[in-house]
Protein backbone atom coordinates (compact mmCIF):
# COMPACT_ATOMS: atom_id res chain seq x y z
CA UNK A 1 0.00 0.00 0.00
CA UNK A 2 1.28 3.70 -0.13
CA UNK A 3 3.92 4.75 2.42
CA UNK A 4 2.24 7.56 4.30
CA UNK A 5 4.79 9.96 5.97
CA UNK A 6 5.34 10.03 9.31
CA UNK A 7 5.02 13.99 9.53
CA UNK A 8 1.46 13.44 7.93
CA UNK A 9 0.58 10.78 10.02
CA UNK A 10 -2.56 10.92 11.81
CA UNK A 11 -1.85 8.57 14.88
CA UNK A 12 -0.58 11.12 17.45
CA UNK A 13 0.15 8.84 20.30
CA UNK A 14 2.41 6.80 17.99
CA UNK A 15 6.05 6.49 19.34
CA UNK A 16 7.46 7.97 16.45
CA UNK A 17 5.34 11.29 17.27
CA UNK A 18 5.32 11.61 20.78
CA UNK A 19 9.19 12.34 20.75
CA UNK A 20 8.68 15.18 18.57
CA UNK A 21 12.34 14.53 17.00
CA UNK A 22 12.20 15.68 13.23
CA UNK A 23 14.94 14.20 12.35
CA UNK A 24 13.26 10.85 13.63
CA UNK A 25 10.40 10.98 11.89
CA UNK A 26 12.24 11.35 9.12
CA UNK A 27 14.68 8.26 9.14
CA UNK A 28 11.65 6.05 10.64
CA UNK A 29 9.90 7.20 7.19
CA UNK A 30 12.27 6.49 4.82
CA UNK A 31 12.85 3.25 7.10
CA UNK A 32 9.44 1.57 7.25
CA UNK A 33 7.50 -0.40 5.35
CA UNK A 34 3.59 -0.06 5.65
CA UNK A 35 0.97 -3.16 5.27
CA UNK A 36 -2.63 -3.87 5.28
CA UNK A 37 -3.51 -6.57 7.70
CA UNK A 38 -7.52 -8.59 7.19
CA UNK A 39 -9.17 -9.30 10.05
CA UNK A 40 -7.58 -12.17 12.17
CA UNK A 41 -4.15 -12.43 10.06
CA UNK A 42 -0.90 -12.83 12.10
CA UNK A 43 1.16 -10.13 11.77
CA UNK A 44 4.02 -12.22 14.08
CA UNK A 45 4.21 -15.64 14.58
CA UNK A 46 5.64 -17.21 17.93
CA UNK A 47 8.96 -18.78 17.63
CA UNK A 48 9.62 -17.40 14.33
CA UNK A 49 12.63 -15.02 14.05
CA UNK A 50 12.79 -11.63 15.02
CA UNK A 51 12.70 -9.18 12.54
CA UNK A 52 12.10 -5.91 13.66
CA UNK A 53 9.38 -3.46 15.47
CA UNK A 54 5.18 -3.04 14.66
CA UNK A 55 3.76 0.19 14.79
CA UNK A 56 0.37 -0.26 14.58
CA UNK A 57 -1.53 2.80 12.23
CA UNK A 58 -4.86 1.92 12.75
CA UNK A 59 -6.72 -1.33 13.86
CA UNK A 60 -6.51 -3.22 17.10
CA UNK A 61 -4.53 -6.60 17.61
CA UNK A 62 -4.31 -9.05 20.12
CA UNK A 63 -0.91 -10.49 21.89
CA UNK A 64 -0.94 -14.20 22.54
CA UNK A 65 0.77 -17.01 23.97
CA UNK A 66 0.49 -20.51 23.35
CA UNK A 67 0.32 -22.57 26.35
CA UNK A 68 -0.22 -26.82 27.34
CA UNK A 69 -2.81 -28.69 24.77
CA UNK A 70 -2.80 -25.83 22.50
CA UNK A 71 -4.29 -23.49 24.69
CA UNK A 72 -3.99 -19.97 24.31
CA UNK A 73 -3.75 -16.71 26.72
CA UNK A 74 -3.81 -13.82 25.46
CA UNK A 75 -1.71 -11.36 26.87
CA UNK A 76 -2.81 -8.01 25.80
CA UNK A 77 -4.92 -5.94 23.53
CA UNK A 78 -3.79 -3.16 21.79
CA UNK A 79 -4.64 -0.92 19.17
CA UNK A 80 -3.46 2.34 17.35
CA UNK A 81 -0.22 4.06 19.00
CA UNK A 82 0.79 0.48 20.20
CA UNK A 83 3.65 -1.74 19.52
CA UNK A 84 4.67 -4.74 18.38
CA UNK A 85 6.96 -7.27 18.74
CA UNK A 86 9.24 -4.99 21.22
CA UNK A 87 9.28 -8.34 23.42
CA UNK A 88 11.17 -10.83 21.19
CA UNK A 89 13.93 -7.83 20.45
CA UNK A 90 17.26 -8.40 21.85
CA UNK A 91 16.52 -11.88 21.05
CA UNK A 92 16.55 -14.67 17.92
CA UNK A 93 13.04 -15.47 18.18
CA UNK A 94 9.33 -14.24 19.14
CA UNK A 95 8.08 -15.18 22.47
CA UNK A 96 4.20 -14.38 21.68
CA UNK A 97 1.96 -13.74 18.00
CA UNK A 98 0.10 -11.27 17.47
CA UNK A 99 -3.24 -11.31 15.55
CA UNK A 100 -5.56 -8.80 14.09
CA UNK A 101 -8.86 -8.50 15.67
CA UNK A 102 -9.82 -6.08 12.70
CA UNK A 103 -8.70 -4.87 9.50
CA UNK A 104 -5.07 -3.30 10.40
CA UNK A 105 -2.58 -1.19 9.19
CA UNK A 106 0.81 -1.32 10.36
CA UNK A 107 4.22 0.43 10.14
CA UNK A 108 6.84 -1.97 10.32
CA UNK A 109 10.95 -0.48 11.09
CA UNK A 110 13.69 -3.40 10.61
CA UNK A 111 16.24 -4.56 13.26
CA UNK A 112 19.19 -2.29 11.77
CA UNK A 113 16.45 0.53 11.70
CA UNK A 114 15.71 0.70 15.16
CA UNK A 115 18.86 0.03 16.66
CA UNK A 116 20.55 2.68 14.75
CA UNK A 117 17.42 5.13 16.09
CA UNK A 118 18.27 3.83 19.84
CA UNK A 119 21.83 5.17 18.92
CA UNK A 120 20.80 8.81 17.67
CA UNK A 121 17.47 9.68 19.23
CA UNK A 122 17.21 9.35 23.44
CA UNK A 123 14.51 10.19 23.36
CA UNK A 124 12.87 7.22 21.32
CA UNK A 125 15.03 4.86 23.19
CA UNK A 126 13.63 6.67 26.77
CA UNK A 127 9.97 6.10 25.44
CA UNK A 128 10.17 2.50 24.65
CA UNK A 129 11.91 1.81 27.97
CA UNK A 130 8.94 3.82 30.07
CA UNK A 131 6.56 1.54 27.34
CA UNK A 132 8.07 -1.43 28.99
CA UNK A 133 8.34 -0.27 32.37
CA UNK A 134 4.42 0.36 32.43
CA UNK A 135 3.78 -3.40 30.68
CA UNK A 136 5.76 -4.71 32.95
CA UNK A 137 3.81 -3.15 35.86
CA UNK A 138 0.22 -4.36 34.13
CA UNK A 139 1.64 -7.94 33.57
CA UNK A 140 2.57 -8.45 37.35
CA UNK A 141 -0.81 -6.78 38.45
CA UNK A 142 -2.61 -8.94 36.07
CA UNK A 143 -1.25 -12.16 37.00
CA UNK A 144 -1.55 -10.93 40.97
CA UNK A 145 -5.07 -10.15 40.47
CA UNK A 146 -6.13 -13.05 38.41
CA UNK A 147 -4.99 -15.22 41.37
CA UNK A 148 -7.08 -13.65 43.75
CA UNK A 149 -10.30 -12.95 41.46
CA UNK A 150 -13.37 -15.19 40.97
CA UNK A 151 -14.56 -16.25 37.75
CA UNK A 152 -17.18 -13.44 37.86
CA UNK A 153 -14.67 -10.95 39.00
CA UNK A 154 -12.04 -12.08 35.99
CA UNK A 155 -15.10 -11.76 33.62
CA UNK A 156 -15.78 -7.99 34.87
CA UNK A 157 -12.03 -7.17 34.87
CA UNK A 158 -11.67 -8.05 31.03
CA UNK A 159 -14.99 -6.77 30.40
CA UNK A 160 -13.39 -3.24 31.51
CA UNK A 161 -9.86 -4.08 30.01
CA UNK A 162 -11.30 -4.42 26.24
CA UNK A 163 -13.71 -1.38 26.97
CA UNK A 164 -10.74 1.07 26.53
CA UNK A 165 -10.03 -0.70 23.33
CA UNK A 166 -13.41 0.67 21.82
CA UNK A 167 -13.63 3.87 23.69
CA UNK A 168 -13.63 5.87 20.45
CA UNK A 169 -16.50 3.15 18.54
CA UNK A 170 -19.48 4.96 17.71
CA UNK A 171 -21.80 2.42 18.49
CA UNK A 172 -20.07 1.91 22.19
CA UNK A 173 -20.27 -1.50 22.27
CA UNK A 174 -17.53 -4.31 22.23
CA UNK A 175 -17.10 -6.31 19.50
CA UNK A 176 -14.39 -9.15 20.46
CA UNK A 177 -15.10 -12.99 19.83
CA UNK A 178 -16.07 -14.66 22.95
CA UNK A 179 -13.27 -17.16 23.27
CA UNK A 180 -10.89 -14.17 22.73
CA UNK A 181 -13.00 -12.77 25.94
CA UNK A 182 -12.53 -15.97 27.67
CA UNK A 183 -8.43 -16.04 27.06
CA UNK A 184 -8.30 -12.48 28.68
CA UNK A 185 -10.13 -13.39 31.68
CA UNK A 186 -8.23 -16.94 31.95
CA UNK A 187 -11.23 -19.46 32.06
CA UNK A 188 -13.09 -21.00 29.64
CA UNK A 189 -16.08 -19.62 27.29
CA UNK A 190 -18.71 -21.85 29.15
CA UNK A 191 -17.99 -19.79 32.33
CA UNK A 192 -17.93 -17.07 30.57
CA UNK A 193 -21.05 -17.72 28.64
CA UNK A 194 -22.85 -18.13 32.44
CA UNK A 195 -21.58 -15.01 33.99
CA UNK A 196 -22.66 -12.64 30.56
CA UNK A 197 -26.16 -14.25 31.43
CA UNK A 198 -26.14 -12.89 35.02
CA UNK A 199 -24.91 -9.71 34.41
CA UNK A 200 -27.75 -9.57 31.09
CA UNK A 201 -29.99 -10.89 34.07
CA UNK A 202 -28.96 -7.83 36.20
CA UNK A 203 -29.16 -5.27 33.25
CA UNK A 204 -25.73 -4.11 33.53
CA UNK A 205 -25.11 -5.61 30.54
CA UNK A 206 -26.84 -6.12 27.26
CA UNK A 207 -25.64 -8.69 24.49
CA UNK A 208 -27.08 -8.06 21.26
CA UNK A 209 -25.85 -10.37 18.65
CA UNK A 210 -21.68 -10.71 18.76
CA UNK A 211 -21.27 -7.77 20.34
CA UNK A 212 -21.49 -6.58 24.25
CA UNK A 213 -22.98 -3.34 25.17
CA UNK A 214 -21.87 -2.41 28.83
CA UNK A 215 -24.93 0.10 30.63
CA UNK A 216 -23.60 0.48 33.85
CA UNK A 217 -20.06 0.70 34.00
CA UNK A 218 -20.21 1.91 37.54
CA UNK A 219 -21.52 -1.29 38.65
CA UNK A 220 -18.96 -3.44 36.92
CA UNK A 221 -16.69 -1.30 38.96
CA UNK A 222 -17.95 -2.21 42.10
CA UNK A 223 -17.70 -5.84 42.05
CA UNK A 224 -13.50 -5.57 41.07
CA UNK A 225 -12.98 -2.16 43.46
CA UNK A 226 -11.31 -4.35 46.14
CA UNK A 227 -8.21 -5.30 43.39
CA UNK A 228 -7.64 -1.00 43.19
CA UNK A 229 -7.55 -1.31 39.22
CA UNK A 230 -7.83 1.62 37.43
CA UNK A 231 -9.66 1.89 33.76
Amino acid sequence: MREISCDKCTTKNCFIQICKDEKLLSFISNAKRTSFYKKKQHVVFEGNQVMGLYFILSGKIKVVSSGLYGKTQVVRLTKDGGVIGHRGYGVETYPISAVTIEDSIICFVDNDSIYKAFLEHPRFTFELMMYYSKELRNSEAKIKNLAQMSVREKVVDSLLYTEELYLNNESKSIQIDRQDLADIAGINTEQLSRVLSELKKEKILTLPKNEIIINDRNQLIEIVEPFNITY
